[in-house]
């Protein structure tokens, strides 16, 4: 599927019609220090649900577009029906993987499933795409 990076292939390296993608039609997008930091955590995500490719994506070195152009493309082409993100909690970079697939579902593939996972000191919390939203709007949260 391109560039291997430990246990995903990296999102940049992958053809957006790549049969393993098509094949599975669920795909876990992590930030790739999860692979590092968090592999048996990754791997468990993987497995959920019949298996997931996963792909790995760092948004201090790919711009957030570029990414979110590239998912979109893969959810079309290869007739994706799950989109779930795995990163680290608090990162101000990471967060972003899970905005963009909010995006691509709100204005591309409505019909696309999203789940979203935050890893805090080797705990993983499932977050709700409301929370994701309201991370993007500072002015509705109540600090």
């Amino acid at each position: 599927m391109g560039c291997s990076c430990g246990h995903s292939e990296h999102l940049m390296c992958t053809n957006v019609g790549d049969a393993r993608l098509r094949e599975r039609g669920r795909i876990l997008l992590i930030g790739s220090c999860m692979n590092s930091r968090y592999p048996d955590i990754v791997e468990k995500h993987r497995e959920r649900n019949g298996g997931s490719a996963v792909l790995s994506v760092c948004l201090e070195e790919t711009h957030a577009n570029q990414a979110g152009f590239k998912i979109g493309s893969i959810v079309r082409y290869s007739q994706i029906d799950r989109l779930t993100a795995l990163t680290i909690d608090g990162s101000p970079h990471c967060v972003q993987l899970h905005f963009l697939i909010e995006d691509i579902k709100r204005h591309f593939t409505p019909e696309v499933e999203t789940d979203h996972y935050v890893v805090e000191k080797g705990v993983v919390h499932q977050v709700s795409a409301a929370a994701v939203k309201r991370a993007r709007h500072l002015s509705k949260i109540d600090l």
